[in-house]
């Protein structure tokens, strides 16, 4: 683990924001269609990887800003199968902190915190703890080979997941060229991934070491 630098960070940032943004429309459309293929084939197997088989019923998602992997088509096919419940994030600005809400299909969203979609009445949906969830799809930056993630730099999602104790399982969401070939700077409060999916499919970390 290394000392973050924010200087680094930032550039860090900076390169792999330009990377993703670089894309053309229809590169993200069709790497999206992918992820969505590879993402219900996760989901089918309703077990998570070297683990007993168990219910993923009670899913985190999110709603992509128009750079990021768009999870809609998955969302939507999840919305078919009753078992399934999706939850995603709501930026509470006064307290500094997020907090996962039910999606529904009915639900009603509007642009919000940072210009990107989210509930516009977060209070009327079924509130959910990080305990309480059986995978988390978290959109990202960056990674590298470690699982380790660059966000967007706001700490919501590290601070939201720092408890070890019943943490679920955090899948990063990205495009393949947002992989770093180089290590990424960690912090202690940092999350690490536990897996990423991205067009070319499921990759997961070791965190024994």
């Amino acid at each position: 683990m290394t000392n973050s630098s924010p200087s680094l960070r930032q550039q860090q940032r900076n390169k792999f924001r330009a990377i993703r943004n670089n894309l053309s429309a229809n590169e993200k459309q069709q790497a999206s269609a992918a992820i969505s293929r590879h993402l219900a084939t996760f989901f089918a197997q309703q077990r998570t990887p070297n683990q007993q088989p168990q219910k993923l019923t009670r899913i985190a998602a999110y709603l992509n800003s128009a750079n990021e992997a768009s999870l809609d088509v998955w969302i939507a096919e999840a919305w078919q199968h009753s078992q399934k419940q999706i939850f995603v994030p709501v930026v509470e600005e006064e307290q500094g902190q997020m907090g996962f809400y039910r999606y529904a299909k009915n639900t009603q969203t509007v642009l919000g915190h940072y210009n990107l979609r989210t509930l516009a009445q977060p209070e009327a949906s079924e509130h959910i703890a990080a305990a309480d969830l059986d995978c988390v799809l978290l959109p990202l930056l960056a990674f590298d080979k470690y699982g380790t993630r660059l966000g967007m730099g706001g700490g919501y999602y590290d601070r939201f997941f720092s408890s070890e104790v019943d943490r679920p399982y955090l899948l990063g969401v990205c495009f393949d060229a947002q992989q770093s070939i180089e290590p990424l700077e960690k912090s202690h409060w940092d999350v690490a991934l536990d897996a990423v999916i991205t067009e070319s499919g499921f990759t997961e970390f070791n965190h024994a070491d």
